[in-house]
């Protein structure tokens, strides 16, 4: 039998859902997402839980300051398949089997906003992304 657990949930900001998304320190720090002793990236599946498709995000690590990971490349390309907008949520899952193997698994979350009925980010998500 495995076992799922919740490693964190964050309502993406501008830059996450423009650019990259950075992932909570203390993940980082638990050796969740680690990137090797010489490196600065590492990628990573993650098993989509809607649809069980398999996504690949490069976890990356700053040069420069503080070394906070960001999901970088296939990022993006998650958001707009899924069609995030900011104030929107993801959630990461780390499911480990009864032999020890590890898989990460990935939800999207999309929020609404009902003005008299409507839900008014289903218009923002069209605005967004019908170019």
């Amino acid at each position: 039998m495995s076992t799922l657990e919740v490693l964190f949930t964050k309502k993406l900001t501008d830059t996450d859902f423009k650019h990259r998304m950075a992932v909570p320190m203390e993940t980082y720090q638990l050796g969740v997402f680690s990137i090797p002793e010489g490196e600065f990236s590492k990628e990573f599946d993650f098993i989509d839980v809607d649809d069980n498709s398999v996504k690949k995000f490069t976890c990356c690590k700053r040069i420069k300051g503080h070394p906070k990971p960001e999901f970088r490349k296939g990022w993006t390309c998650y958001v707009k398949e899924k069609h995030l907008v900011e104030g929107d949520e993801v959630i990461f899952y780390k499911e480990e089997d009864e032999t020890g193997r590890i898989t990460f698994k990935i939800q999207a979350k999309r929020n609404q906003c009902l003005l008299f009925g409507q839900d008014l980010r289903n218009r923002v998500r069209a605005s967004t992304y019908s170019r």
